[in-house]
């Protein structure tokens, strides 16, 4: 993404003045890792608990699908464009591709980011690409690619399962024909800890690094329910593989439970989609 020239840049590395307002970052830490070896979080909620969900859709008017979805103070917007012949496309390609497009606003993060895209967002667009490929019938559109953008609004972590979800909600508000609902959750290790849907603080202390040898890391499963099939799994840091069993299926159940949320939204848009063409 080229750089806006018309716009105040602002100071490369520039903290927002709240940061120094709170407790420095390493007593935050201690805190919370003091707190989870009682089996308690800082939020107050419990260790298997997800944030508050809130889902809304057609967001955007110039996309075709769109969907806005806050996870605690996780807020991300995920927009889908009508499909497009792909340019200087020389050979005929029976199944159409997808463009994902993965970017932090400015001001998403506790440091401010770089309009160019960085190593941390090709990475989490690499994933988020495999993971929403395989719910998409492709096959409908040969020789075509829809265009899918996320942009993060403000991280607070848990953000490429959020995303996942978000797109997932607004492949189905633009009537883009999928396989099925696809949805993802995501999970910190600490310790012998499992975390449901952490925060930034809890990825942190949980990606932290210790001579130690814990279990430490985060998780990540997108997830079909319908079909019962595993879309992208991905796994940071260091844990036993005894624990592999136990984590996957704690974010299988968990995928279950959000897509009983998802499907009640997406219930409701329609419901409300056609009263509203009733009432015109």
């Amino acid at each position: 993404m080229p750089t806006n020239l018309y716009r105040f840049q602002g100071p490369e590395g520039t903290i927002p003045y709240q940061h120094y307002l709170i407790d420095k970052n390493n007593t935050k830490l201690t805190k919370i890792a003091t707190a989870l070896m009682k089996n308690e979080r800082c939020d107050g909620r419990d260790i298997s608990a997800h944030r508050n969900l809130c889902i809304k859709t057609g967001i955007v008017t110039q996309a075709k699908g769109s969907a806005y979805v806050e996870k605690g103070h996780t807020k991300l917007l995920c927009s889908v464009f009508d499909p497009k012949e792909v340019p200087n496309k020389v050979e005929y390609a029976k199944t159409g591709e997808l463009q994902c497009e993965f970017k932090f606003a400015t001001f998403s993060c506790r440091q401010r980011r770089n309009y160019t895209r960085d190593s941390e967002e090709r990475q989490l667009c690499n994933e988020f690409r495999r993971a929403i490929e395989p719910a998409v019938c492709r096959g409908e559109f040969a020789n075509f690619e829809i265009q899918v953008n996320v942009l993060v609004l403000e991280n607070d972590g848990s953000v490429l399962s959020t995303a996942i979800t978000a797109a997932g909600l607004a492949l189905m508000d633009g009537c883009i024909p999928m396989y099925d609902m696809i949805v993802a959750s995501s999970l910190g290790i600490f310790k012998n800890t499992i975390l449901v849907d952490p925060t930034y603080d809890e990825e942190t202390l949980c990606l932290s690094w210790t001579e130690d040898e814990e279990n430490r890391g985060t998780v990540m499963l997108a997830y079909m329910v319908s079909l019962e099939q595993i879309t992208e799994f991905s796994q940071n840091g260091s844990m036993d593989i005894n624990m592999f069993p136990e984590y996957v299926q704690l974010l299988i159940d968990q995928n279950c439970k959000i897509n009983k949320l998802v499907q009640s939204a997406a219930i409701t848009d329609v419901i409300g989609h056609f009263e509203s063409q009733t009432t015109d």
